[in-house]
């Protein structure tokens, strides 16, 4: 609920909002010094809009050209309602959709970026529409931009060297609510390993598949769950079918029953690597629930992971694409409840000091009255 004597911030995501941001939402229930209000171009199916009354920039009736109008000039057919003191929004094409209309309104605007939109290639970004407006509208949003959130010293490494400078970098990692999350099952009485994602090349399934397929037979009876949807789902289906495996792929389930899973398997398993055309993980927010939730986490070394989590403490790191090195790692925690249990005891303090959603959005709002104070003084 607003609160009069606090300042506003316009949140905006051009589709408001798909089930597997919940990192976007977090942030919303989350923001305890500023108001949120939700701007966006239009709903999508995911989370319930009624919770966070979102604001849309354009009528039902709208036409193309009308709609691109009112990106090119910041000008919209409907204009939210009250004083934002600033706009945030999530993902760098979002930051050049709403760039006109921060500019037209003289408010200034941050983004955060959280990893395919810094680190995919600009060959990749070409090949859709918001990608090319991202691409013809960059120098722009480098100069004008107040500042870009990284969710990790990851993806500002991949910014700077896509030409952003430094000095509008800042680190502010995403967070979770530990104590929100349902009790789990000790180590002991957990089995198999459990994937969830979106199925797609930088997720690594099918490096998991393979690595299970070299596990000793006995070993390859403990359950192997995959959750999520994408579009190799037949191709992993068949690889699995060609190895003799037979892990469950059940398909996208909501948040519950994804912590039902967590819940029932020993290990998280999470071998993402970065695909072809440079999509990469940004700081996985399944990573910090799956260790806050007493599973040790076995993922490659790669990007962000190191960020993720304590190598060796809260999970083990493979080393990157080597799937025997993986498959070892698996038959280890596979057969051992009490290092499980202590990489999982070690991952819900990790998570509790690190990944407080809390401490994490209360370092965003300092970053907030920063980037108003800097933009007062300039005015």
């Amino acid at each position: 609920m607003a609160t009069a004597n606090k300042p506003t911030v316009a949140i905006y995501r051009r589709g408001f909002l798909p089930l597997s941001e919940t990192f976007i939402a977090d942030h919303i229930r989350s923001l305890g010094r500023y108001n949120p209000l939700v701007i966006a171009d239009n709903l999508v199916s995911g989370h319930d809009p009624q919770r966070y009354n979102p604001h849309l920039l354009h009528k039902s009736s709208s036409g193309r050209l009308r709609r691109l109008c009112g990106r090119l000039t910041g000008n919209y057919a409907l204009q939210p309602p009250g004083s934002p003191s600033l706009i945030h929004a999530h993902f760098l094409q979002d930051g050049a959709g709403i760039l006109s209309y921060a500019l037209r309104r003289r408010l200034p605007l941050i983004v955060t970026a959280h990893g395919y939109d810094a680190t995919v290639s600009a060959r990749e970004h070409a090949r859709r529409t918001e990608g090319m407006w991202y691409l013809a509208l960059k120098p722009f949003l480098i100069r004008y931009v107040e500042g870009i959130v990284c969710v990790s010293n990851w993806i500002k490494h991949c910014l700077m060297e896509r030409g952003y400078p430094e000095e509008k970098l800042r680190v502010i990692r995403l967070g979770i609510d530990a104590d929100g999350l349902p009790q789990a099952r000790s180590a002991y009485h957990r089995r198999g390993a459990l994937f969830v994602g979106r199925l797609v090349e930088k997720k690594g399934v099918r490096h998991l598949l393979d690595a299970w397929a070299k596990l000793p037979p006995a070993l390859q009876e403990e359950p192997l769950t995959i959750i999520g949807d994408g579009p190799l789902m037949p191709e992993l289906r068949a690889q699995a079918e060609r190895l003799g495996i037979k892990p469950h792929f059940l398909g996208p389930r909501p948040r519950e029953q994804v912590f039902d899973a967590m819940a029932r398997h020993r290990i998280f398993a999470m071998p993402s690597m970065r695909a072809a055309n440079g999509d990469s993980e940004g700081l996985p927010i399944v990573l910090m629930e799956a260790q806050a939730m007493g599973m040790p986490v076995i993922v490659f070394d790669e990007g962000p992971m190191r960020e993720a989590i304590l190598p060796g403490q809260s999970g083990l790191l493979a080393r990157a694409g080597d799937t025997d090195d993986y498959a070892s790692h698996l038959g280890l925690l596979l057969r051992s409840g009490d290092l499980s249990r202590d990489l999982g005891e070690a991952g819900r303090t990790h998570v509790r000091k690190q990944f407080d959603v809390g401490d994490n959005v209360g370092a965003l709002e300092d970053f907030y009255d920063e980037v108003i104070a800097r933009h007062q003084r300039s005015s």
